[in-house]
C-alpha cells in the first residue's frame, strides 16, 4: 500500500498507541509469515480507532465483508458487549482457516461466525437488522456491497468502508483500475445521497462512516 501521509507519521502515529494484546500479535505475524499481502490487515491504529468508536456505539449485531485473517473481527469483539456477536465473510478458504483458529484460540469462537464465499452472495442470504457493518473486501464491488447492508442496517445503525482514499489513487483520472473506479463510484454515490449522512476520516487508507439521516421535526 502506498502511504498518502508524511514519511514517518504512521510509524510515530502506532508507537503512541496502546499496543496489541498477545493473541492479535500473534495473529499478526502469522499474517505476516504466510499471506502475500499482509498489509490488508487494518494495523493497529485503525483497530483503536474503531474500538474508541463501538465502545460508544456498543452495537450487539455486527457484520464485517472481508475477514482476511482475523485481525479486525479480534480488535472490535474486545469492546462489544457480552451478548454481541459479530458475522463476517471471507472468500478466501485459507485466510478464513487462520482467522478461524485464532478466534478460537482467542476465546471468542461462540461470538465470531466465519463464513466462506463470494460477499456477494454471503451478504444476499443473510437477515437484518445489523448495527454496524465494516466492508473491507473488494473494492470493485462497494457500491454493490453498499446497496445489500443498507437495508440490513438497524434504524441507529453505521456503515464504515476502509480504503475509502485507496492510497491517494482516488485523486488520480488517469488510474482506471476496477478498484479505484468502485471506491470513487461508492464515495461519490454515498455523499450524493440526501438519506444518508457520511464523513470520511483520512484514518490511513481513508474510512467513510454512514448512518442514515434522521428526519427531523
Amino acid at each position: 500500500m502506498k502511504v498518502i501521509t508524511i514519511p514517518g507519521v504512521e510509524e510515530y502515529a502506532a508507537a503512541h498507541t496502546t499496543a496489541d494484546p498477545d493473541h492479535l500479535l500473534d495473529l499478526a505475524a502469522e499474517t505476516r509469515a504466510r499471506c502475500e499481502r499482509p498489509h490488508m490487515m487494518i494495523g493497529p491504529v485503525e483497530a483503536r480507532f474503531l474500538q474508541f468508536f463501538l465502545l460508544t456505539l456498543q452495537p450487539k449485531r455486527v457484520l464485517e465483508v472481508g475477514t482476511f485473517t482475523g485481525y479486525s473481527s479480534l480488535s472490535m469483539i474486545e469492546v462489544l458487549p457480552p451478548d454481541a456477536e459479530i458475522t463476517t465473510c471471507e472468500i478466501s478458504q485459507e485466510h478464513a482457516d487462520i482467522a478461524r483458529k485464532h478466534i478460537a484460540a482467542a476465546g471468542y469462537g461462540d461470538r465470531i461466525s466465519v463464513r466462506v464465499g463470494p460477499a456477494l452472495e454471503t451478504v444476499s442470504t443473510l437477515t437484518g437488522p445489523f448495527d454496524f457493518v465494516l466492508l473491507d473486501a473488494d473494492q470493485r464491488h462497494f457500491p454493490e456491497y453498499l446497496d445489500l447492508v443498507l437495508p440490513l442496517l438497524s434504524e441507529d445503525g453505521v456503515v464504515v468502508a476502509d480504503n475509502v482514499l485507496w492510497s491517494g489513487a482516488v485523486l488520480e483520472p488517469e488510474d482506471t483500475e476496477p478498484a479505484t473506479e468502485g471506491i470513487r463510484r461508492f464515495n461519490d454515490a454515498v455523499v450524493a445521497r440526501p438519506d444518508l449522512v457520511c464523513v470520511l476520516a483520512s484514518v490511513r487508507d481513508g474510512m467513510m462512516f454512514i448512518r442514515r439521516k434522521k428526519a427531523t421535526s
